[in-house]
């Protein structure tokens, strides 16, 4: 199957813009008449049939509307700080969406090598994992934030399971033991969890979220990249939440 993506959806008609009507009608030499699958990003899943091309627009007129094709027990945000390599943190995106994820944040913590972040590349990485994963949920990219910021606004404020990983001395829990436990009581998770930049979170950084409301958890003895221990988290997450 072949997923397309448009916000143009008004009623029964929906119109894909022109990189989308291309690789449809040129690359994949779909006509008039043919059926699609197509998604808005709102987690609706629409099957459509091809109507005769207005320009270089392709039209849809909507046959079905398919919910809780993306339903899953768990909501997941995660903040992680942004790799050195670009290239890195851009894996750690597609690989995210592919496992499910509702939220992604860089954050930018005081041993951040890599401070600042353009977000539109990102998206376009986040929206072409999305389609080829036949995923009909967006997740949301948000702009980079200072460590400090994000846990006295978003962090305090999450109402769910506030984890952060970090490679310094201190008790912590395991992270997999923990999401089993958690999942067996509740009906849906809602997580949080927290990646440091390559140099860690600071000492000081740890101590901050842990006073509000963050535990810190372990993944084991070995020692991850970022964005390896990013996706050994979402991972652990998809895994573990499942009934």
């Amino acid at each position: 199957m072949e997923l397309f993506f448009t916000k143009n959806i008004i009623g029964s008609l929906a119109t894909l813009d022109e990189q989308e009507s291309a690789h449809c009608l040129k690359v994949l030499r779909n006509k008039p008449g043919d059926i699609i699958f197509l998604t808005d990003g709102s987690g609706v899943l629409f099957r459509g049939e091809i109507l005769p091309a207005t320009g270089k627009r392709c039209n849809i007129n909507i046959v079905e509307s398919i919910h809780g094709r993306d339903s899953r027990p768990y909501f997941l945000h995660i903040a992680v700080a942004p790799t050195k390599n670009l290239e890195r943190y851009e894996w750690f995106l597609e690989k995210a969406v592919e496992f499910g994820v509702d939220e992604i944040t860089p954050v930018i913590g005081a041993h951040s090598e890599r401070r600042v972040y353009k977000t539109e590349r990102g998206e376009r990485i986040i929206l072409s994992a999305m389609k080829q994963s036949l995923k009909v949920s967006l997740p949301k990219l948000n702009e980079p934030e200072n460590f400090e910021t994000f846990i006295k606004t978003a962090g305090a404020g999450f109402e769910g399971e506030r984890l952060i990983g970090h490679c310094n001395d201190g008790e912590k829990i395991n992270l997999a033991s923990h999401l089993l436990a958690v999942a067996q009581k509740q009906e849906k998770l809602r997580i949080l969890i927290l990646i440091g930049p390559e140099g860690d979170f600071s000492p000081d950084e740890v101590d901050l979220a842990v006073n509000n409301g963050f535990i810190p958890f372990t993944m084991g003895n070995s020692r991850f990249r970022v964005e390896t221990a990013a996706i050994a988290a979402v991972s652990a997450v998809y895994f573990l939440s499942q009934k």
